[in-house]
């Protein structure tokens, strides 16, 4: 099992670089630009749905934090198809938020003591 999610994350990383024969992006989801008022600051919001989504049925849902597209959404959701098809994890939502300033959105401030 160890193994395998390993070959899995090496296969989602190399699939961030893979691009079809016309040269176009391989895409998983789609990015949604939202504004918060509270930040102050735009936010992109990468959006997974699973196959065969449906609007009329409810679906669990990941927030992923530090989930740019370059950061670890593409590993999330490929994570989340594999377990779906492998391990009858039911369909589910990855909504990743994408960091502005990555230290300051995942980190406490800290102050330096005085010497």
């Amino acid at each position: 099992m160890k193994y395998l999610s390993v070959l899995l994350l090496l296969f989602c990383a190399i699939s961030i670089h893979a691009q079809t024969k016309n040269g176009k992006p391989f895409s998983i989801g789609e990015t949604v630009d939202i504004r918060s008022e509270i930040l102050g600051e735009n936010r992109s919001l990468n959006i997974y749905l699973p196959e065969g989504f449906n609007n009329n049925q409810r679906y669990p849902v990941i927030y992923l934090l530090d989930g740019s597209a370059n950061e670890d959404f593409l590993h999330i959701t490929g994570l989340v198809q594999f377990y779906n098809m492998t391990f009858n994890m039911p369909k589910t939502i990855v909504v990743g938020i994408a960091n502005v300033d990555r230290k300051r959105d995942l980190t406490y401030p800290t102050k330096l003591a005085a010497l």
